[in-house]
């Protein structure tokens, strides 16, 4: 069947989908691992062609291949990207073995796995999935179905290549993953999402998985309208799951998922089957369902208005931290929570730097994935002793999204208006720390502040109330990729980063470098100044710390030593003379702390040394 055949038959009357091809597999293989279930194609065989058959015997007529994953991006990392046309291609033959009849074989094609923050860029988007698109239409498939995509111009850009490379004879399905509120996670609503697919060359569009069946249903009623003559399709999860020993559980009779099914071939849906949890008996009943009811015609006559497709973009707030700032070269001094629960030293080393001229306190979470006491419990804390504002640093790796918004909206409640949105430090790949979460990388947690600055959740819910958040962002002035940092940065800043606090820098050249790199209208930058106190913590910092390097002429002198007294003399004259170079052209200073019992008495000589510059050298007024 030619892609051209299954849009007639789309256009005619309702065609069944399957379920989910991937709780099938793992079930049937049950020591077979989730990170990519594309290598059964390779190992599995009979077990993947049976999970086929199931569906097929239940009255599925599009049955997807079990190639979600298989892109050179997922089997990269299981060290079989040179294997990305044998598994597309096995894929493609295990479907099609069992396919009789009027049963049609799409080629299934899901996101790359990639974030914001990888090392990524357009080439390898788009390679990863030309790649992937010429393996499965060499193997034979006309029909293409892009599923799992919560990014409309990830989707838009995998649907290009898809166009570009089989032209109009294949048959382009686009499907994503909206929330609760009926948005992307990028963003746009159903109805955005819908219109621009179908100008970026999808010839049927739709939603699937999500949250129970509802989310579908809803997101295809705000579809309808915009979609017009363009066929609708809709995979709905099999209700809410629970957890059993571990594993997902979805709670929806065959009978209700049938009942699901009818009520979208009456919305006007035509391709209708299963999404998490949706098993063959599902399927069976969704299938017999849409023979219950007539397909009314498509509107044949309808258009579609497109605007061209832009990001997003917003209008941010400063926030209130950024706001309470003095007009005077504002200081940021770090101190971080301790790795125990007595406090006071630390509250005294708080006191110590306020009253030395600081303006503001910022606490690392768990810096080198190493276990601290909770920056915003402590900084609730520290307000009730110091009157200066506080910036919480806030890691993508220990949260979920849910668990994110959780504790973003306690930090508003308790006065918190500063956060520093960072993607955060690896765990080891050893040890109790536990693992990594990065459900978002920082610019997502950058948005999702901006989000929460406008009165919405990430999905789209009011909150009744505006949060106030400063959202700052981390600049590696080390990296040896300086452009790619810089690309990053940029899409913090889109995002709705409003300030920046850059790692250390310890020579002036360097330091000017960074400023031109990060100075943006409208950003403050808070340039990164370590005070290196001894030659033990500087060799430490240079060759253990990802993101440092110590010039070798600062290396040199702090070597030269052996007395820790004259170490400590010589990395404090050494900072005091940078920054000493560099104030005319500083937004502020961010003063991170040394790992050491005397940290506050540092600081604060750094701190007054600062205010003890002339007031017109001090002075960041508009008019200045």
């Amino acid at each position: 069947m030619t892609g051209k055949d299954f849009l007639t038959r789309l256009q005619d009357g309702f065609v069944a989908g399957d379920g989910d091809l991937s709780m099938r597999l793992l079930q049937l293989c049950p020591g077979a691992g989730r990170e990519c279930l594309a290598l059964l194609n390779l190992t599995q065989t009979n077990e993947v062609r049976k999970a086929h058959v199931e569906f097929i015997e239940a009255g599925a007529e599009l049955i997807t291949t079990n190639t979600l994953d298989a892109n050179a991006v997922v089997l990269g990392r299981h060290g079989k990207a040179s294997q990305v046309e044998a598994i597309n291609a096995k894929g493609v033959e295990l479907a099609k073995a069992d396919a009789r009849g009027d049963v049609c074989v799409a080629g299934a094609i899901g996101p790359l796995g990639l974030t914001l923050d990888d090392d990524w860029d357009l080439d390898t988007y788009r390679d990863a999935y030309r790649r992937q698109i010429t393996a499965l239409l060499n193997a034979g498939v006309s029909v293409l179905q892009f599923k799992f995509f919560t990014n409309l111009a990830a989707l838009r850009l995998a649907i290009g290549e898809a166009r570009t490379i089989g032209g109009n004879d294949v048959a382009i399905i686009a499907q994503a993953v909206f929330n609760d509120g009926g948005l992307l996670d990028s963003g746009q609503d159903a109805a955005q999402v819908a219109a621009s697919l179908i100008e970026r060359g999808a010839d049927v569009v739709g939603a699937h998985c999500g949250r129970g069946t509802s989310g579908t249903v809803n997101a295809i009623k705000a579809m309808v309208k915009a979609a017009g003559k363009t066929p609708l399709c809709a995979y709905p999860n099999a209700g809410f799951p629970e957890s059993d020993r571990g594993e997902m559980v979805y709670l929806a009779s065959a009978d209700y998922m049938g009942q699901t099914a009818n009520l979208l071939a009456r919305l006007g849906v035509r391709l209708i089957g299963g999404c998490c949890g949706a098993s063959a008996e599902a399927v069976r009943a969704m299938s017999m369902a849409l023979g219950t009811v007539r397909a009314r015609p498509l509107d044949r006559t309808a258009t579609v208005e497109v605007a061209p497709y832009v990001p997003t973009v917003a209008s941010f707030k400063n926030g209130r931290l950024l706001a309470a700032l003095p007009e005077r070269l504002p200081i940021i001094a770090e101190i971080d929570p301790p790795p125990h629960l007595l406090m006071e030293s630390m509250f005294a080393d708080v006191r110590h730097v306020a009253e030395a001229g600081a303006d503001a306190i910022s606490m690392a979470e768990n810096p080198l994935a190493s276990l601290k006491v909770s920056n915003v419990a402590t900084a609730s804390l520290l307000m009730q002793q110091v009157s200066l504002p506080m910036i919480c640093h806030v890691t993508c790796r220990d949260r979920n999204l849910l668990g994110l918004q959780t504790d973003l909206l306690g930090a508003h409640l308790l006065g918190i208006h500063g956060i520093l949105a960072i993607t955060g430090d690896p765990v080891p790949r050893h040890g109790a720390a536990g693992k990594g979460v990065f459900d978002v990388h920082s610019p997502g947690l950058v948005n999702l502040l901006a989000q929460l600055n406008r009165g919405m959740t990430s999905a789209g819910k009011s909150l009744k109330q505006e949060t106030d958040f400063s959202v700052g962002v981390a600049f590696n002035s080390a990296t040896r990729n300086m452009e790619g940092e810089i690309a990053r940065y940029e899409k913090k800043l889109a995002e709705g980063a409003r300030f920046v606090m850059t790692q250390p820098v310890f020579d002036r050249e360097h330091a000017l470098r960074i400023l031109d790199a990060t100075r943006r209208p409208g950003v403050k930058v808070f340039l990164g100044f370590f005070p290196l106190i001894s030659a033990r913590t500087a060799l430490y910092l240079h060759n253990e710390v990802p993101g440092i390097q110590i010039p070798e002429h600062v290396l040199q002198r702090l070597t030269s030593t052996e007395d820790p007294q004259k170490q400590q003399q010589h990395g404090e004259e050494q900072a005091m003379a940078l920054i000493d170079a560099l104030l005319p052209d500083l937004d502020g200073v961010y003063l991170i702390s040394p790992h050491s019992t005397n940290r506050a008495a540092v600081l604060s000589r750094l701190i007054q040394h600062i205010r003890q510059a002339p007031a017109h050298q001090q002075d960041r007024s508009p008019t200045r």
